[in-house]
């Protein structure tokens, strides 16, 4: 806490700094402070979530593949939670979540959140969003902007990203070809 409290700080605005004042509530978004802070939090939530699989107090998905299979995926600020459809096991998690807020003294915010199941009834989401007490998402997502299905994806699912990905290339070759004029 004496890292983001308590310090002083300014402003640098096109070269200059400001006068320099005390910080009161912490990183702000840019500090350069911040993206390390937040290694340091997902990276201990990775470590209690293992540590539940060891436990066997949790079971992530795909454990033919991967010992204990894999239960947690994050990437910037986002994080997926991956779970065999088990209540228990969902309650567990939600328990381990509320252990995770109160020990780091944050807030997740469930409104923002969602229960994705993979070929799971309509009841069974009923009750997990409610264990979350957040809403129901679809299955057929992106992550990190490629499609993931639990069905075979088709032609048609892959457009977009290379769409993008065209656009993006012909924008560099554009800028290569001015810069190399």
């Amino acid at each position: 806490m004496k890292v983001v409290t308590g310090g002083t700080v300014c402003v640098k605005l096109n070269g200059k700094e400001g006068h320099y004042f005390v910080s009161h509530k912490g990183v702000r978004q840019g500090d350069p402070l911040s993206p390390i802070l937040f290694n340091f939090v997902a990276d201990y939530l990775a470590r209690m979530v293992r540590q539940a699989q060891n436990n066997g107090l949790l079971h992530g998905l795909a454990a033919n593949l991967i010992p204990k299979g894999v239960a947690i995926l994050q990437y910037a600020d986002d994080t997926i939670m991956c779970l065999q459809h088990n209540l228990e096991k969902a309650r567990n998690i939600k328990l381990l979540l509320y252990l995770f807020e109160l020990m780091l003294g944050l807030k997740i915010n469930f409104n923002k959140s969602e229960v994705t199941l993979i070929h799971g009834s309509d009841e069974l989401g009923l009750v997990c969003s409610e264990i979350f007490n957040c809403q129901i998402g679809n299955f057929h997502i992106k992550y990190l902007g490629v499609p993931v299905s639990p069905s075979r994806l088709h032609v048609s699912d892959w457009t977009p990203l290379e769409d993008k990905n065209r656009k993006k290339l012909l924008a560099w070759k554009g800028s290569c070809l001015s810069n190399a004029g």
